[in-house]
């Protein structure tokens, strides 16, 4: 998932292959920080920098995609209102990786089939 296929350490968003900005801490409305971030694509991502709080993560980031609506978030169906990727991050080659671990560093990428209004 690295641009060019050069031993590049640059991450991509997995819908659509564009750079993806380093993760950023974002306060949400309830005061809550999470750390992730926004594609061009209108993909949204968190990081779980552990992997201990994977379920955490995709809670925060629906309500992310949502825009902190939290009654749309809990109605969105799985593979028809949106698409959900998860892929584990290899820190040291800083780049994203198959992992046989159980616990790693991971990011969470969803895609919302229809755009907010």
């Amino acid at each position: 998932m690295t641009r060019g296929g050069h031993g590049s350490n640059i991450l991509n968003c997995p819908f659509c292959d564009r750079l993806i900005d380093e993760p950023r801490e974002i306060k949400t409305s309830l005061g809550s920080i999470l750390t992730g971030g926004k594609c061009e694509c209108g993909a949204v991502y968190v990081y779980d920098r552990g992997g201990h709080n994977l379920g955490e993560a995709y809670v925060d980031l629906m309500a992310y995609a949502c825009n902190d609506d939290w009654d749309m978030a809990w109605s969105l169906i799985p593979d028809v209102d949106y698409e959900l990727r998860e892929l584990t991050y290899d820190r040291r080659q800083k780049k994203f990786a198959n992992s046989q671990k159980k616990i790693t560093p991971t990011y969470l990428f969803v895609l919302l089939k229809k755009p907010i209004t």
